[in-house]
C-alpha cells in the first residue's frame, strides 16, 4: 500500500462515485476498480459494497482506515513541508567573532530572541582578531562579526553595532581625562602587550606617555573585577565589556569622546540561506548599539 492510496481511501469515502473518483485521479474506471481491489486484497478488508456500475458504499471498515489516514496524510504533508522548509532555512546556524562582543552583545540577543526559532543550533566560535573571524568564516561559519569592513567576493558586510570606548575605573578613582599626566598616575591593567587598548587608545592617540602596567589580564571579567577591587586602578575597555559592573556602580565609565567609536560590521554570504535569523540579528542588535 502507498500513500497515493490512503488519498484515494479518503475520496472514495467522502464521495462514493467511481467515474468522478477516476477522473480526480487521473485514471480509467476500470483502472481505478483494479487499484481498489488489489488495495482490499492488501489489507484483507472489505471496504466498499458496490452500488450498481458506478456506485460504491464505504464499509465502516472504509470509515475508520479513512480517519486514520487522514491523520498519516496530514502528519505526512506537515513533515513534508517542514523539510522543504529546512533546505530554505537550515537547522544550525554559527557565528564567529570577537570575545566582548560575543559574550555581552550576542548571548543576550540569542537569549532574547531563541524562542522565535525553536529548532535552531546555535554555535558561537570565539576569536580575538577580525581576520579570525573571516577565517573561521571562510570554514563553514555561517556569519562573522569584523573589526573593519571589507571588501570580499560574494559576501555581504554590513555595520552591526557601534562600540563606545571609554576608561574603566575603580569608583573613587580621580582624573582628568584632558590632562595626560592626570592619566598618568592611574593604576593601569590591561589585556595583555600584544593585545594593548590603553596604548591604542591612550598612548597612540592622546598621547599620554606609557604607563607602566600593574597588571596583565587577558579575561574581561577578571580585568574589570581587578579594577573595582584596586584602588586608583583603571583599563580601557569598550562600555558594553563591563556593562554589568557600570551598572552595578562597581567600576566608572568614562568615554574617550568622540574618537571612542567603532563600528563591527556582520559578514556573511549572498543569498544565504538563514534570511530570517540573520535579518533578525541585524535589526536587534543594531538598535541595541546605538
Amino acid at each position: 500500500m502507498e500513500l497515493k492510496d490512503l488519498d484515494l481511501l479518503q475520496a472514495l469515502v467522502q464521495d462514493p462515485h467511481l467515474s468522478r473518483a477516476a477522473q480526480r485521479f487521473h485514471l480509467s474506471q476500470s483502472g481505478l476498480s483494479k487499484r481498489l481491489q488489489k488495495l482490499e486484497e492488501d489489507l484483507g478488508i472489505k471496504l466498499f459494497e458496490r452500488k450498481g456500475p458506478r456506485g460504491l458504499s464505504p464499509t465502516p471498515s472504509a470509515i475508520e482506515i479513512a480517519k486514520v489516514s487522514e491523520r498519516v496524510l496530514t502528519a505526512w504533508n506537515s513533515g513534508l513541508q517542514n523539510a522543504k522548509r529546512h533546505l530554505d532555512e537550515p537547522l544550525h546556524f554559527g557565528i564567529a567573532g570577537p570575545q566582548i562582543f560575543m559574550r555581552e552583545i550576542i548571548l543576550p540577543w540569542w537569549n532574547k530572541n531563541s524562542s522565535k526559532f525553536p529548532e535552531l543550533t546555535l554555535e558561537a566560535h570565539i576569536s580575538a582578531l577580525s581576520r579570525v573571524s573571516f577565517e573561521l568564516l571562510q570554514a563553514g561559519m555561517d556569519v562573522g562579526i569584523l573589526e573593519h569592513k571589507e571588501e570580499l567576493e560574494d559576501f555581504i558586510c554590513k555595520p552591526i553595532f557601534t562600540e563606545t570606548w571609554g576608561i574603566v575605573t575603580h569608583p573613587g578613582a580621580k582624573f582628568d581625562l584632558d590632562s595626560p599626566e592626570s592619566l598618568a598616575k592611574l593604576t593601569w591593567g590591561t589585556l595583555s602587550p600584544q593585545m594593548n587598548p590603553v596604548d591604542e587608545w591612550l598612548v597612540r592617540r592622546q598621547k599620554m606617555a606609557p604607563p607602566v602596567y600593574r597588571v596583565y589580564w587577558n579575561d574581561l571579567t577578571a580585568l574589570s573585577k581587578w579594577v573595582a577591587a584596586t584602588p586608583n586602578a583603571a583599563t580601557v575597555l569598550p562600555s558594553h565589556a563591563s556593562q554589568s559592573a557600570i551598572l552595578q556602580n562597581t567600576v566608572k565609565f568614562s568615554s574617550l569622546g568622540k574618537d571612542s567609536k567603532r563600528v563591527l560590521y556582520l559578514a556573511y554570504r549572498q543569498n544565504h540561506p538563514h534570511k530570517k535569523i540573520i535579518q533578525n540579528l541585524l535589526s536587534s542588535v543594531s538598535v541595541s548599539g546605538n
